[in-house]
């Protein structure tokens, strides 16, 4: 089943005289279920091509399609509404609030989703069960490992059960052990929820746990 179609998206950037071209008529589709990896050098344009999958920022001609809607032709209300349904987002750092605990941030997409607080807490704390941090509900950011954020970030992520999941050097701010615990988490969300992810790294050794492989040099996909 297709779930995001890219066609021809092209994206430039203007200064002074000089247009500088990041992305070259992309062409792919995601399907359900689909484990996609982007590679690419530092500045190629792979967070960028991200962000304007996930709504976040535009083309400068092209289209996204989400299960046969044009998110390109949405107003800026409509594409949160459908950012908070649809996608899930993963960064190299957590942003995690640092005023609220471990469980609140996780079940907070949920509350804006529209369930009650109840509902949102117990999502939560089956999701921090499963990414065995549940024991970590009611301490603060500041007081739990890099590791401990990043599930919580996926937590997070993962609370709407978006249709896609995408990720942008999600272990580049952690150490090579914590790293690998978290690719092992990314198999095991994808074999058990069956969950599409999008993985944009710089790094070979987490492009190999994808199931799909792409890269991105000077614009162009391959």
């Amino acid at each position: 089943m297709e779930l995001l179609k890219v066609e021809k998206i092209n994206k430039n950037y203007s200064s002074g005289e000089k247009t500088l071209h990041v992305l070259k008529n992309i062409d792919f589709c995601l399907n359900k279920g689909d484990f996609i990896s982007l590679m690419g050098p530092s500045g190629s344009g792979k967070s960028t091509l991200l962000n304007i999958m996930g709504t976040m920022d535009f083309p400068s001609s092209g289209s996204i399609h989400l299960l046969e809607t044009n998110l390109t032709n949405l107003k800026e209300n409509e594409l949160a509404e459908y950012r908070l349904k649809h996608f899930g987002f993963i960064y190299q750092f957590h942003y995690l609030l640092p005023e609220f605990t471990i469980l609140e941030n996780v079940a907070i997409p949920a509350m804006l989703f529209g369930k009650t607080k109840q509902e949102a807490f117990k999502l939560a704390e089956e999701l921090m069960e499963f990414l065995n941090i549940l024991e970590r509900g009611h301490h603060y950011p500041s007081e739990i490992s890099g590791g401990e954020k990043q599930r919580a970030a996926i937590g997070r992520a993962l609370i709407n059960r978006p249709d896609i999941l995408l990720a942008d050097e999600p272990t580049g701010n952690l150490d090579h052990e914590t790293g690998q615990r978290v690719l092992k988490l990314f198999q095991k969300i994808h074999q058990e929820f069956g969950q599409t992810l999008f993985i944009v790294t710089h790094d070979e050794e987490v492009s190999k746990i994808a199931q799909k492989r792409f890269t991105l040099i000077d614009g162009k996909l391959n």
